[in-house]
C-alpha cells in the first residue's frame, strides 16, 4: 500500500487524523480482488513489512498498524486478512456507511468460511463491529452475549494465571482472593505486555486493558430500547466489580483512569 511522503503526511495531518490519513489507499488496494482471489492468495511471512512490529498491539499510523496485524494472519487466506482490514477501517470510522455495508454482505455470503477460518479473537472483533454499527437491535443484543462471555472469560483466565506458578491449564480457580496472593512477576508481565491465551484471544492486559470499558459502552446503547433491562444489566455488571470476583481484582490491579469500566 502506498504512503504519503513526510511532507505530504505534514501537511495532510493539519486535516486528518494519523488514525485515518491513509484508509483510500488501503480500500483501493482491495478494489479489483475477487472474494475467489482472496481466499487463495495465502499471507506469508514475505507479505509483511517488518516482523519488529508484529509485538506492538496499537499503532496510530493506519499503515503500520494494518501491517503489523498481517503477522497475525501468516498461514491464512487474504480474506481472512481482509475482513479485520475492514474492522481496524470501520473502528476508526471510516466510510462507515460503504464500509459497513460491505463487511456485512461478507459476513452474509461467506459465513461458513469465516467462522472456519476467523480466530475466536476475530470472531470477536466482528460481534463488536456489528453491535457498533448494525440497525437491528435483536442482533446486536443476541452478539452481544458473545462479547460478554469471551471477556469474562479473559478476566478469569488472567486470574488464574496470577494465582498459581504453574501452567493455567493444571490449575484450580480459586474465587475469593486478594491481590496480595498474586505472583508478583506474572502482574508485572501482564503490566508490560498482551500475553497469548489461546484462539487468538490474549490475557487481560491489566492496568491499561479497554475491553471492559467498551463492553459497558455498548450496555449502555440498549438503554434506548429498553431502559428498564439495560439498568438491570449494568446493576448486576457492577456488583461483579465490587464482590470479591476476578473483576474486582482487575480493578484494583487498573491503573489507567481513561479506561476504567466501573462507576465510582
Amino acid at each position: 500500500m502506498a504512503s504519503y511522503s513526510s511532507w505530504q503526511r505534514k501537511l495532510a495531518l493539519v486535516f486528518k487524523s494519523e488514525k485515518t490519513l491513509d484508509a483510500p489507499s488501503v480500500i483501493a488496494a482491495f478494489a479489483d480482488k475477487t472474494i475467489a482471489d482472496m481466499k487463495s492468495t495465502i499471507i506469508t511471512p514475505t507479505m509483511c513489512r517488518d516482523s519488529a512490529l508484529s509485538d506492538k498491539p496499537r499503532v496510530k499510523n493506519l499503515i503500520d498498524h494494518l501491517d503489523n496485524l498481517k503477522h497475525e494472519f501468516i498461514g491464512k487466506s487474504e480474506l481472512c486478512y481482509y475482513h479485520a482490514t475492514l474492522v481496524v477501517l470501520l473502528r476508526r470510522n471510516c466510510k462507515i456507511k460503504e464500509l459497513f455495508a460491505e463487511f456485512e454482505s461478507l459476513w452474509e455470503a461467506q459465513t461458513d468460511y469465516l467462522l472456519e477460518n476467523l480466530s475466536l479473537r476475530w470472531l470477536a472483533c466482528a460481534c463488536d463491529t456489528f453491535i457498533d454499527h448494525s440497525p437491528d437491535a435483536t442482533r446486536a443484543a443476541i452478539l452481544m452475549n458473545v462479547i460478554t462471555m469471551v471477556n469474562t472469560l479473559k478476566v478469569y483466565e488472567t486470574q488464574q494465571y496470577l494465582q498459581t506458578p504453574t501452567e493455567p491449564s493444571n490449575i484450580t480457580l480459586a474465587r475469593t482472593v486478594s491481590t496480595d496472593s498474586l505472583i508478583r512477576d506474572k502482574v508485572d508481565t501482564l503490566y508490560k505486555t498482551h500475553l497469548p491465551l489461546y484462539d487468538g484471544l490474549t490475557y487481560f492486559h491489566i492496568g491499561t486493558d479497554d475491553t471492559l470499558k467498551n463492553m459497558r459502552h455498548r450496555y449502555q446503547k440498549f438503554y434506548e430500547k429498553d431502559k428498564l433491562a439495560t439498568t438491570m444489566l449494568l446493576s448486576a455488571f457492577d456488583r461483579l466489580q465490587n464482590n470479591k470476583s476476578a473483576f474486582s481484582t482487575m480493578k484494583a490491579l487498573h491503573k489507567d483512569d481513561k479506561s476504567k469500566w466501573w462507576v465510582d
